[in-house]
């Protein structure tokens, strides 16, 4: 599962698309008064959001795990999901 495309599109919200097509909005607005995520309030660096496959990100420091965007998305928990994409050395 990796993020192929994001696009900023407006009000703090993302639209993203999977390789398995799997598509959606996500609303980042809540992300806003956390941390380092607080300079997202600056539109113009909010703009500059792109895909590295396993991540969302603004630049090397801002950076959300794309399957936590994904499970949003599919409206499950992160660790819901983590077992369909990820094994272990011993499986």
């Amino acid at each position: 599962m990796n993020a192929t495309e994001v696009k900023a599109i407006g009000d703090y919200k993302i639209s993203v698309t999977f390789d398995d097509d799997v598509c959606g909005v996500i609303d980042l607005s809540y992300l806003l008064q956390k941390g380092i995520f607080r300079a997202l309030s600056d539109p113009s660096l909010f703009a500059k959001v792109y895909s590295t496959g396993e991540a969302i990100a603004w630049n090397d420091e801002l950076e959300i795990d794309a399957l936590n965007i994904y499970a949003k998305i599919v409206n499950k928990e992160p660790s819901e999901l983590a077992s369909k994409y990820f094994t272990h050395a011993t499986d």
